[in-house]
């Protein structure tokens, strides 16, 4: 894969990925801008070094940003050359993971949307699923099991560079602001390649309530199962922290509920009353507001550290 990793059309389309999404800089205080202005220089310097497998990617820049409640959330924000090199991946895998996933999950994947997954809901009420577990998972990026993570992925991708690569940014090292920690479990919420991560680990907890003959819709962590009476609701439930536990993953017991479209529900931003769907007119959209951002990172230090270390 490592010759259409670096292939310069591949590479091209993975910096404009990167550039749509208008990110910041990573510790090393390069931007988008200033990585534009010498792009060709900057592709093909990247491209030689994965190559020559010399690539490492520096430590992601984590911060916290305030969620819609005021609560911290965590963000580790790579650098812009490795998120370019991410991207790179990213569409060299897409099209490897796409038929491992199933009809049900709508989030990070093309052409599909909040808009389709409030559709479908829509649909198996109709159907008479009017009972439903609104689940949301205990902070799932966090939480994720390398080890789980790495066996999924081996059953679809068995290029060792590409496998070196994915085990680079997953077990990655992170600046918190005093200490560059390496992460043991989890992905970086941040980090182009993690949403495609993400769904896959998910697809197992898809499959199996597929075939209990479950419905749901799923968007990343955020997921409803629907049934027709309550105690098969319950069931589903129950069956469902089963299938988490063996992925030594829980759901978030506060925002997990046993509910119906009588009582009404919120689902992605939208809410399901009876036989109606409300989106909110008092929404606006929010910045992110940063609670803390770390001071610079010392570079020259880092790479001074790393040169010397054994392997480095």
């Amino acid at each position: 894969m490592l010759p259409h990793l670096i292939a310069s059309d591949n590479l091209n389309l993975a910096f404009a990925r990167v550039e749509a999404s208008h990110g910041m800089a990573g510790v090393d205080g390069i931007t988008m801008a200033t990585f534009k202005h010498n792009l060709t220089f900057q592709l093909a310097k990247l491209a030689a070094d994965l190559h020559a497998g010399t690539y490492f990617p520096l430590p992601l820049l984590r911060l916290l940003v305030a969620k819609a409640d005021g609560s911290p959330r965590a963000l580790a924000v790579p650098a812009v050359r490795d998120r370019v090199a991410q991207a790179a991946v990213f569409n060299l895998l897409e099209p490897l993971f796409e038929p491992h996933l199933e009809e049900v999950s709508f989030a990070y994947r093309q052409g599909r949307s909040v808009r389709l997954a409030a559709l479908r809901l829509k649909e198996l009420r109709d159907h008479g699923y009017r009972f439903v577990v609104n689940a949301d998972l205990d902070a799932y990026f966090d939480n994720i099991d390398h080890a789980l993570l790495f066996a999924k992925i081996a059953t679809i991708v068995s290029d060792p560079q590409i496998l070196r690569l994915l085990r680079l940014w997953v077990r990655a090292e992170v600046y918190d602001g005093k200490w560059v920690l390496v992460m043991e479990k989890g992905i970086p919420q941040g980090a182009v390649i993690s949403p495609l991560l993400a769904n896959l680990f998910l697809d197992e907890l898809d499959e199996a309530l597929l075939a209990r003959g479950y419905q749901l819709v799923r968007y990343a962590d955020d997921f409803i199962i629907l049934a027709k009476s309550r105690p098969e609701a319950e069931t589903a439930l129950e069956f469902t922290e089963g299938i988490l536990a063996r992925l030594h993953l829980a759901l978030d017991a506060e925002d997990t509920a046993l509910t119906d479209f009588d009582q009404g529900f919120t689902f992605l931003g939208l809410i399901f009353l009876k036989d109606a769907i409300f989106t909110p007119f008092d929404r606006p959209k929010r910045a992110k507001r940063v609670l803390y951002f770390p001071p610079p990172f010392d570079l020259a230090a880092y790479l001074a550290a790393r040169k010397s270390s054994p392997g480095g």
